[in-house]
């Protein structure tokens, strides 16, 4: 027992020096014109493992001198690529997937270094999708193409283009770093444009370290990566006048505060936010789907640090203690552990702030009266475990639908539940949020399931199941929830191009020819 667990020790700290040795050559770099360079800036910040807060490496805080040289280089960039047929552009992009294929051991190595994220459940899937996506648009860029409209004129042709816009800024959080990195760079690059992304400072090594190999199939300046903070770096860069578009996920507050810095340029915003989802369970569903499915939304092995998480859920009370007893059953079997470790289901919380967000809560839920903790609700008190930011899969019920648990995103593992006897009064409650992003359904009744679909007030809407967004499916919220959808054609052309609309009349025919 104990070569086996010593065994298993090596094995990871193996992992983490392989991925430490990448992480440290990557310190301190920016992406700019095609090479990993220093940046301007001269004052940059640590990048922190959660899992055992050690220093795995440091990334520029980049300000606006470097945000003018990587807008610089991809204005540059952007007067050739724009002139590459769009076919060769998106042979590129695959050719670029393939590379980042036969490195995907190292680069979910980082990935899970970075942000905490169980490297089997988690940090895996996430590279294996990433690459999916890539290969998509770089397959779609054939579809790029305008119309011929009818005239009402016989001797008129009319027509549209579909042309690049420009420069691209990306801003991308630290949930599901490449991921989003890849839903911003993918479509925008395969239409024509050239792009700067601003990582994440929770999560930036894992982001430089795929924008590397990529560029491995680019031209010099097409795909440019710098780090930073919002005010210093991101700020001057949404700004910047070459900026012809910007595409941002994250927080409600930090998009309103984008749409309004972008506002007087009168630039084009795609803003994917928060949201706080409903998971309703109805009288007849198949617990066999809903249980697990319960479990799986509310994205408990990425510590619930999902846009989409199903952190509000409502059970018809006929069925309540069964759903729970089951969920409960369920919960225990996840196992909580060092990122690195393939036996692991759940990593750990990215950061100080949102580990003492997640306490917070808790705070508030423990004062109220009535609340309960059904599974969770403490700190692991493990040598290991207490050594980084995890927390365990919780669940509470007595809250009442006002509680600021069932209202405010909190992005951590932490869900609700609340009985319902009612459909009519259970879809209120669902729509009684100011987002709109995801919600999720589980009943035998197709009657039910497309009412509900037509009443629900989000814009990612299943049906027995919950899924997380992945390649070629439309993914966007409504209400507070965002701007716009992303992971398909749709995205890229209705995002990442701009259009003019010709009117040919030929006149009369040149008698001298």
């Amino acid at each position: 027992m104990n070569d086996s667990h010593s065994n298993k020790q090596n094995t990871i700290e193996q992992v983490k020096s392989s991925a430490l040795e990448t992480t440290q050559r990557l310190s301190n770099q920016v992406l700019i014109s095609g090479k990993l360079t220093n940046a301007l800036s001269h004052q940059s910040f640590d990048v922190i493992h959660p899992g055992d807060l050690s220093v795995i490496g440091s990334a520029p805080m980049c300000t606006e001198a470097d945000v003018n040289a990587a807008v610089e280089s991809a204005e540059t960039a952007f007067h050739k690529w724009k002139k590459v047929p769009a076919r060769d552009r998106g042979r590129m992009l695959q050719k670029a997937a393939d590379y980042v294929e036969k490195n995907s051991v190292l680069l979910e190595q980082v990935l899970a270094l970075d942000t905490g994220n169980a490297i089997r459940t988690q940090a895996r899937p996430e590279t294996a999708s990433s690459i999916d996506l890539l290969r998509m648009f770089g397959g779609l860029a054939g579809e790029l193409k305008g119309e011929t409209v009818p005239s009402g004129n016989s001797q008129v042709l009319q027509y549209t283009t579909r042309d690049p816009i420009g420069v691209i800024a990306g801003i991308i959080p630290w949930n599901a770093p490449l991921f989003l990195f890849v839903a911003k760079i993918a479509p925008a690059i395969a239409a024509g444009n050239t792009v700067v992304i601003k990582t994440a400072e929770q999560a930036p090594l894992c982001v430089l370290l795929m924008a590397e190999m990529i560029n491995t199939e680019l031209p010099a300046g097409v795909l440019n990566i710098i780090s930073g903070f919002g005010e210093q770096c991101g700020k001057p860069l949404v700004q910047h006048p070459a900026i012809r578009k910007v595409t941002f996920t994250g927080s409600l507050e930090v998009g309103q505060a984008i749409s309004g810095y972008v506002a007087p340029k009168l630039c084009p915003v795609t803003l994917e936010l928060g949201g706080k989802n409903p998971s309703i369970v109805m009288a007849d569903a198949d617990l066999e789907l809903a249980v697990p499915g319960i479990i799986d939304g509310m994205r408990y092995t990425r510590q619930g640090q999902a846009c989409t998480a199903g952190s509000r859920v409502f059970i018809h009370e006929s069925i309540y203690d069964q759903v729970i007893d089951g969920v409960v059953k369920k919960l225990a079997e996840i196992k909580l552990g060092n990122p690195l470790d393939e036996q692991t289901d759940m990593g750990a919380i990215i950061s100080a702030e949102q580990f003492k967000r997640t306490l917070d809560y808790m705070e508030i839920a423990k004062k109220t009266p009535d609340a309960r903790i059904l599974f969770g609700g403490n700190c692991p008190t493990d040598a290991y475990l207490s050594r980084g930011y995890y927390y365990p899969p919780t669940l509470l019920d007595g809250l009442s639908l006002e509680s600021r648990l069932c209202q405010e995103e909190i992005f951590g593992p932490i869900a609700t539940v609340l009985p319902f006897s009612k459909f009519d009064e259970m879809i209120d409650a669902a729509n009684n949020t100011p987002y709109g992003l995801a919600a999720n359904l589980w009943t035998r009744d197709l009657s039910r399931a497309l009412e509900y679909i037509d009443r629900i007030e989000a814009g990612f809407v299943q049906v027995n199941q919950c899924v997380a967004p992945r390649s070629n499916v439309s993914y966007g919220g409504l209400k507070m929830s965002g701007l716009g959808k992303e992971y398909a054609l749709d995205s890229m052309l209705n995002h990442f191009t701009c259009s003019k609309t010709v009117l040919i009349n030929p006149g009369t025919p040149n008698q001298n020819l």
